[in-house]
Formats: C-alpha cells, structure tokens, sequence
C-alpha cells in the first residue's frame, strides 16, 4: 500500500512539474522472470550524465543536458534540462542489478529477492 501511495505521489508530481526543477521523463515498467525491467526514454543526453541509484525500496533516476557555451545560436529553443524519476519497488536483490544505455533508451534490470529456503529447526530433548 505504501508503494502504491508513493507511486502515485510521483506521478502527481511528474505531471505537474512539482519535481524541484527537474523534467520528468517517460517510462514503461515490465514484469520480467523473477524481477522488473525499466526502460527510461532519455534521448540527447550523454551516458556519463546519468546517475542511477536505489535506496529504500525506491529507484531514482536523474540525467542533466548541458548547454555548449562555445556555440553561436540562431534559434534556440533546448536549453539546460535537468530530469528525475523516482518508482518505487519495494524489496529487491540491489547485489543483483544492470543498466545499460542505448540509442537514447536506459534499461535497468532489477531482480527480487529470492526467499531463503527455511530449513527446519531441531530441537534436542534432554
């Protein structure tokens, strides 16, 4: 239930731009085998200019596009943009997570946590 609420605090946020500054950014969540894959629509912005991390139960995503100060424009209408993404997810396998970045698309895999397997407990008579 705590996720859902947060999950939708976000949205809400995302929507009305009630981010600290920040522009959000399209996702789509998918239910992958054991765990969740994430993909980020972050077009234009370099591979080193992202920062993924996880804490809480919640991942956030934030990118920034600099400016090029060298440049002489005639239009310009991109200027510096900074996003973030938060979702949340509860509990997952952190040891056990990738993202890679392609042709403007972050994808991050993210597994669960496998439940140990409970092994009886002896107990001794005396």
């Amino acid at each position: 239930m705590r996720n859902d609420f947060y999950g939708i605090i976000n949205e809400l946020n995302n929507v009305f731009g009630v981010n600290g500054g920040y522009k959000s950014f399209p996702v789509d969540v998918i239910e992958i085998k054991n765990g969740y894959q994430v993909e980020a629509e972050i077009p234009g912005v370099n591979k080193e200019d992202i920062e993924i991390s996880f804490n809480d139960g919640e991942l956030t995503i934030e990118a920034s596009c600099k400016e090029k100060d060298d440049r002489k424009y005639i239009i310009h209408e991109r200027s510096q943009m900074k996003f973030k993404r938060t979702l949340a997810f509860g509990e997952v396998n952190e040891d056990n997570m990738s993202a890679k970045y392609e042709n403007g698309i972050l994808t991050i895999t993210i597994m669960l946590k496998v439940p140990e397997e409970k092994k009886p407990t002896k107990i001794n008579i005396e």
